[in-house]
């Protein structure tokens, strides 16, 4: 009889975390995947339909390195001093993001993109921009953008992970 091995886990078919109608997050974790806990890693496998978005965010405690399995995403990176640099990915192809910096991926293409996101954190946080956005009273946002509070209202402020849901 084959013993189960606990250092063996099935991503791919471990049931999603995140079910978006643009697409799906599978966590290895050290909650899905407990033998992760003390080696400092974590595994994600995202996928997003075509013309879905992982939502712009960024994770405080751990840096990220994205290998596109198949399909093509456009990333958007923020920068310290407030720049951006915009690149595609496709299968095959590797980008690392720095622990801290704002970002988003989209799919581009026309077909399914399917991602491994590796993190050198067992259970990082994401902080996502409508999160971001609901701490923040309508008023400072208006001052921030030099636009009048009002036109905050009615913001969707409930999307997480994947637009559009």
């Amino acid at each position: 009889m084959e013993r189960k091995s606990p250092f063996k886990f099935d991503l791919a078919k471990c049931p999603p975390q995140v079910v978006a109608k643009g697409g799906t997050i599978q966590e290895a974790n050290q909650g899905t995947f407990p033998n992760l806990a003390g080696n400092g890693l974590s595994i994600y496998l995202l996928t997003l339909e075509p013309g879905a978005v992982r939502v712009p965010h960024w994770h405080p405690d751990a840096a990220e390195l994205d290998y596109c399995l198949a399909g093509k995403a456009r990333f958007g990176l923020g920068f310290p001093d407030a720049e951006w640099e915009r690149f595609d990915l496709e299968a095959g192809q590797i980008a690392i993001l720095p622990q801290g910096w704002f970002h988003y991926i989209q799919n581009v293409g026309e077909e399914t993109m399917r991602m491994l996101v590796i993190f050198n954190n067992p259970n990082p946080n994401d902080i996502g921009i409508s999160e971001g956005f609901q701490a923040i009273p309508k008023e400072v946002l208006g001052l921030t953008f030099g636009v009048a509070a009002d036109r905050f209202e009615g913001l969707d402020l409930n999307v997480a992970y994947i637009a559009p849901q």
